[in-house]
């Protein structure tokens, strides 16, 4: 997957994460295969709430964005 749809993607993660719905909606639509499972990501579970599994993950992937960021900007182009 190249850096543009990754960053479209962690874009709407976010967006889904700050919205109104219950949490509940939130875990479905972040663990999907058109975001979650779009990402291997190493990162610890608490297996607690939707909310804390979501910002969990939430952690871990813009952890790896920002790398990806940095590799775009100063490696890629």
């Amino acid at each position: 997957m190249e850096y543009l749809e990754k960053k479209k993607i962690h874009e709407r993660a976010k967006r889904i994460v700050a919205s109104d719905l219950e949490w509940s909606n939130k875990y479905d639509m972040i663990f999907s295969e058109d975001i979650s499972g779009l990402f291997s990501l190493d990162y610890y579970d608490p297996d607690t709430s939707y909310e804390e599994d979501i910002m969990a993950f939430m952690r871990a992937l813009d952890d790896y964005m920002r790398t990806q960021d940095i590799i775009a900007k100063q490696i890629d182009y």
